[in-house]
């Protein structure tokens, strides 16, 4: 069931036509939107950064989900589910929607909402943007100051650095199969 363009609705109105439905959608400033397909090379590229992830960092009291996780941006404007999303420690929600994300990664293109609005969410640290066309993810981290910084990695021999994880992940092994034919 597609969600029809709305001029306005309340993220509460938002949550319980969320929950009556049987596909996922987005909602932004009382604008909901459908999720948007993902590709067979985004789906691959998430599912291998969630098993990398979850090998490095599960066991450290980390929790790593995929996209069936909502979750609510800083600024409460949006409701989303990114394509990874990754919690420390226990779960602090409203409803079924985590508000303390860590870390989320989206396969492009993401909306220049999404980004935006992960920059206004306190508790994320850090937050990648991974290419479905080549090896590339663009990184955004959060400093202390408050200012954030993008580091792009680039190429099968990289090695992405994700600092707010303390984990280190070749890009050969997340590009796994992705562009195989």
């Amino acid at each position: 069931m597609a969600a029809p363009n709305i001029s306005w609705i309340s993220p509460e109105e938002f949550l319980e036509m969320e929950e009556r439905s049987e596909t996922k959608h987005h909602y932004y400033r009382g604008l909901v939107t459908d999720r948007p397909e993902v590709s067979p090379e985004g789906a691959l590229l998430a599912s291998n950064l969630l098993c990398e992830l979850s090998n490095a960092v599960q066991k450290r009291g980390h929790r790593v989900v995929g996209s069936d996780l909502m979750i609510e941006t800083g600024s409460g404007d949006m409701l989303t589910y990114p394509a990874v999303s990754v919690v420390q420690g226990p779960f602090q929600r409203k409803r079924n929607i985590t508000t303390n994300p860590v870390f989320v990664a989206e396969a492009l293109p993401p909306s220049i909402e999404a980004t935006g609005q992960y920059r206004r969410t306190p508790s994320i640290k850090q937050y990648a943007l991974l290419s479905q066309t080549e090896p590339l993810i663009e990184v955004h981290t959060r400093h202390d100051d408050g200012t954030w910084r993008i580091t792009e990695f680039e190429g099968l021999d990289a090695t992405l650095d994700l600092t707010a994880l303390d984990c280190r992940i070749p890009l050969a092994d997340l590009y796994d199969g992705v562009f195989d034919e």
